[in-house]
């Protein structure tokens, strides 16, 4: 029987859409048997990056994206406050592939420099953008969500 090679991706997974089902099934499938482990952003994380707070909370978005079917094991990211923090999560769970989405900002690079210098052989795999017709991003389903609550404020006022 094959091995089952261990896929790592992470992400916010704050309101789960279409898009982010279809990266993470394209994960899944990179081999053939496959453990696809998701990585959670922290609440504080999302914060740094993105300037905003997440909608729902870090242990409800764990506890949606572990329920989700091609997801085998999801975790929260690590609490620290430098660059390393995925680092040390890919020391702890050894992936044989990483999984990047087409908008995440990663040096891929160092990355790979990295994995090599700490003994781990990694591949890294940059999934395209996922076309379809309807919201197939967050900053669209909450652009969407605006749309339809100033309508039906209109609505109201009227």
């Amino acid at each position: 029987m094959k091995k089952k090679r261990r896929i790592l991706v992470g992400g916010v997974f704050d309101i789960i859409h279409v898009g982010h089902i279809r990266f993470l099934w394209a994960a899944k499938k990179l081999a053939d048997p496959s453990e696809l482990i998701v990585v959670i952003a922290r609440d504080e994380t999302v914060r740094k990056f993105k300037g905003r707070d997440p909608v729902f909370s870090e242990t409800e978005r764990l506890e949606i994206v572990r329920n989700l079917k091609p997801v085998d094991m999801a975790i929260l990211g690590y609490k620290i406050d430098d660059e390393y923090a995925f680092y040390k999560v890919i020391l702890d769970y050894r992936p044989d592939i990483i999984a990047l989405g087409y908008d995440q900002i990663f040096n891929e690079e160092k990355l790979l420099k990295w994995a090599q210098n700490n003994g781990i052989a990694l591949k890294v795999i940059r999934l395209p953008k996922f076309s379809f017709e309807g919201l197939n991003s967050s900053s669209a389903v909450r652009k969407r969500i605006f749309e339809l609550l100033g309508k039906k404020k209109r609505e109201i006022t009227m």
